[in-house]
């Protein structure tokens, strides 16, 4: 496992549990702008600094701004929906959804916690956060693939040598570095609810996973796409959340290893999918610093 190395060098903060009881939802937003403002704060201090400049150990992996710019638009245009509601019907299919809305995000809040971060409403409509955390029974194998331009090993040394085995790849001089994780980052869906949903529209929402590469990100996105599609009408958020919990590394293909890289320019994706924008050479560190948290702080 990626403990001993990295350990002397990463600063601990702790982090929300999945199964701590919730607060009550009128003190949500509160507790929630706090953790907010902890997300935008920046990376993890790994310098050995006083605590109390240890940051939220998810901030590196939460890219709140980005989520919020690329939801903006959305919120734009469900502003203009808004207007729309012409007659008495579409009034009162709106106060149902936002019944409805309300509803759905209680039940939210009694089911993951501290895991849900209820933002300032955007544009009227509500906007949270909810920390997605994969369960590793016997940890996870992770595989980056470097092309020659970031070739880790040789002028720099493994980010963790112990834990860490060289594979040359069959194709040019591509090689890949394999290592154990008990823990993975977070991925965070980050939604915005429309007044036409659930009734017409699903939310608006982002999926980031800053150490997964774009395609993958993509790829989530694109299912929950598909589950919507099967569930019209519904109130859907929990079955996304359960979806990725459970089924989407497998989905993936990642449920025997997990595969990343190598950094080469890829097609733009979908644009809802927040993925890995730093080299491997960089986020698998991080990974790896994630890694070592005791497991009762990544409950």
């Amino acid at each position: 496992m990626a403990a001993a190395s990295v350990a002397a060098t990463t600063s601990r903060a702790v982090e929300p549990n999945r199964n701590a009881s919730p607060e009550p939802s009128s003190q949500a937003p509160s507790s929630s702008s706090s953790r907010a403002a902890e997300a935008e704060a920046g990376p993890v201090s790994c310098d050995g600094g006083a605590e109390e400049d240890v940051l939220h150990l998810d901030s590196p992996w939460v890219a709140a701004a980005e989520a919020d710019s690329r939801l903006e638009e959305a919120a734009m245009a469900a502003a203009g929906f808004r207007l729309c509601a012409e007659n008495e019907a579409e009034a009162d299919e709106i106060r149902d959804n936002l019944q409805r809305q309300d509803d759905e995000l209680m039940a939210l809040e009694a089911i993951y916690g501290d895991d849900l971060a209820v933002l300032e409403n955007k544009g009227g409509l509500r906007h949270f956060q909810i920390y997605i955390r994969y369960e590793l029974q016997n940890g996870a194998e992770v595989c980056a693939r470097f092309s020659p331009v970031n070739r880790i090993g040789e002028d720099r040394g493994c980010p963790d040598d112990d834990c860490i085995e060289q594979h040359e790849e069959d194709k040019g001089d591509d090689f890949s570095y394999s290592c154990n994780f008990e823990h993975l980052p977070p991925l965070i869906l980050t939604c915005l609810l429309p007044q036409s949903y659930p009734s017409k529209e699903p939310p608006y929402f982002t999926v980031t996973a800053k150490w997964m590469d774009g395609p993958n990100v993509s790829q989530l996105c694109e299912m929950l796409d598909t589950i919507w599609a099967e569930l019209p009408g519904e109130e859907v958020v929990y079955r996304w959340v359960e979806w990725i919990h459970t089924s989407s590394l497998p989905h993936l293909g990642f449920d025997n290893k997990i595969t990343l890289g190598p950094d080469i320019p890829t097609h733009k994706g979908d644009n809802r999918a927040i993925s890995r924008s730093l080299s491997l050479e960089s986020v698998i560190p991080s990974m790896l610093s994630y890694s070592i948290v005791p497991n009762n702080e990544h409950a």
